[in-house]
């Protein structure tokens, strides 16, 4: 299995020449567009939900787009469950790279992220990670998240979607890492970055 958080083939490139990013259209724009075909639509629904029909979640006091509450490192089998990271704000944060956790070789584990969009449309939001060692960069992925229209209760994303990330085993991989996280959409936009911290040890801690 791939690693998320070591080097590991990467899922999407966002300078893949093959990959180009869609036109932007704002909200209104789609909402209104074919609005006379039913099954386009019911697609527009299913992507937007209430947004589809005129009602747009956009807090007046709050310009972002995306607003990325919380992320969690989920384990197969860690006695202590699982890592949680607040990320509502900058001193959690910045707390982040202070605050390293223990990966055991060969565990099992993926990421979950919850995130709310408001005001507009967010196209092809992608999760940035690269990962440091003594100062080398030994890995950088890029995970599509997909599309997410605006709405009040917040999204949900876990990565891999199937199976679970194992960590590495081996002398080689063991030590501490530093490695700073990106979620950046398709007019690379980038709405949230954060540093943080972890170990590859053989046992856990």
């Amino acid at each position: 299995p791939r690693s998320t958080l070591f080097p590991y083939t990467t899922l999407f490139r966002s300078d893949t020449p093959k990959y180009e990013a869609p036109k932007k259209v704002d909200l209104k724009d789609l909402v209104n567009q074919d609005a006379d075909d039913e099954s386009l639509r019911k697609y527009k629904e299913a992507l937007l939900g209430k947004a589809a029909g005129g009602d747009v979640v956009s807090p007046s006091d709050d310009p972002r787009r995306v607003v990325i509450i919380k992320m969690r490192v989920i384990f197969e089998d860690r006695p202590d469950g699982a890592i949680e990271y607040d990320l509502a704000t900058k001193e959690k944060l910045a707390a982040m790279k202070d605050t390293p956790f223990v990966l055991k070789e060969s565990c099992k584990y993926k990421i979950e992220v919850t995130f709310k969009v408001q005001h507009d449309i967010v196209s092809g939001l992608k999760y940035v990670n690269s990962v440091y060692r003594k100062g080398v960069r030994v890995d950088k992925s890029n995970t599509m998240l997909g599309s997410f229209g605006p709405q009040a209760d917040p999204h949900v994303v876990v990565f891999p979607r199937h199976g679970w990330d194992e960590a590495p085993s081996g002398m080689l991989a063991r030590g501490d890492y530093k490695a700073k996280s990106q979620f950046i959409d398709d007019d690379d936009q980038n709405h949230l970055e954060y540093e943080y911290a972890f170990s590859r040890s053989e046992e856990r801690r």
